[in-house]
């Protein structure tokens, strides 16, 4: 009896574990994450007709081969660390990489492409889980999700309007496909933290300000709602003049003269050297003239020459903007 007793136990047991092994082999794909997001559907970077829908991107949590379009995300991975974050394979942009981000260009990490396009044919051979494209690539989404089977692509644009609350949405977004690390939580903190710090000096200070990029001998101005506008809108420097680019999206920025600087006298600008930015020679020089240093900026030594790189190639950072704020910050010290 006890024998049959016995082996009606085992036989249970069996049963018991095998029913156990059928459930977790039945787990054929990762879980997921689903995320609302804008894309962009065009052809090619040039389709004049390219139209934006939000979707609902499903994005598997933590993917191991990740490819990325964007140095804010990958200045953002880096700073909890790719490995801690379970990434095995990395296809990067190699081209124009931040010198603190080298670190990445190295053989075992893959060339993706360029900022603009990538290289289909290497990331199909790199076979990603992810695909994270940004403001410069957004036109390639629907050709990703062709070419690669479907592959999950989360598209990290910053809205330049908008710029702290796109990189938060960025991190909660990243938090959400990374295991929930709360450094994610950590660096969005810290970010609000130092943004109010400098927009309390900002508002006491009450200087006019006015964003000006140099490249080579030219020079262009930005204004409310163009891409360097987080000095406007969060951080809170009143535009030397508010009606500059009728506070439009002007990601490029518009031609100003040395007069116009002149007449508009701000009391501080703040100079972003594309031309440095991009591996050139520097260009500030260009604003050492008998114009621009009669106004009360130069007067007051409130030219302020920000990190090209951070402001340039790597916005939407956490690093990059770290920098970016103690850029203006220093502008009172």
């Amino acid at each position: 009896m006890k024998k049959i007793l016995f082996l009606i136990m085992v036989m249970s047991m069996s049963l018991f574990l095998a029913a156990c092994t059928i459930v977790d082999d039945s787990k054929e794909y990762p879980e997921t994450v689903t995320i609302t997001q804008t894309v962009t559907h065009a052809t090619s970077r040039t389709d004049e007709n390219r139209t934006t829908e939000t979707v609902q991107e499903v994005i598997p949590t933590n993917p191991k081969n990740v490819a990325i379009f964007d140095f804010g995300v990958l200045d953002i991975l880096d700073h909890i660390g790719i490995e801690a974050l379970g990434i095995e394979k990395l296809a990067i942009v190699k081209s124009n990489v931040p010198s603190y981000l080298s670190k990445y260009n190295i053989d075992s990490v893959t060339n993706a492409g360029t900022l603009f396009e990538p290289n289909f044919d290497t990331l199909d051979l790199f076979s990603p889980d992810l695909v994270i494209i940004s403001s410069r690539s957004a036109w390639t989404y629907d050709k990703l999700k062709a070419e690669l089977g479907g592959v999950a692509v989360l598209n990290v644009a910053v809205d330049n309007t908008k710029y702290l609350e796109s990189v938060e949405t960025n991190l909660d977004n990243l938090k959400s496909i990374f295991g929930g690390n709360e450094a994610f939580d950590t660096m969005k903190t810290t970010l609000q933290t130092k943004t109010a710090e400098v927009k309390l000096l900002a508002q006491v200070s009450n200087f006019k300000t006015l964003i000006v990029m140099t490249n080579g001998d030219d020079i262009s101005g930005y204004g409310l709602g163009s891409r360097f506008s987080f000095i406007h809108n969060e951080l809170a420097f009143p535009a030397a003049d508010a009606n500059f680019g009728n506070g439009d999206a002007n990601t490029h920025g518009d031609i100003i003269s040395f007069e116009y600087i002149q007449t508009l006298n701000p009391d501080v600008i703040f100079v972003v050297d594309r031309a440095a930015a991009v591996g050139g020679e520097a260009s500030t020089g260009v604003l050492d003239n008998a114009l621009v240093n009669s106004t009360n900026a130069a007067q007051n030594n409130r030219i302020i020459v920000l990190d090209s790189i951070a402001w340039y190639i790597v916005s939407g950072g956490y690093q990059s903007t770290l920098t970016m704020i103690n850029d203006t910050k220093a502008l009172f010290s």
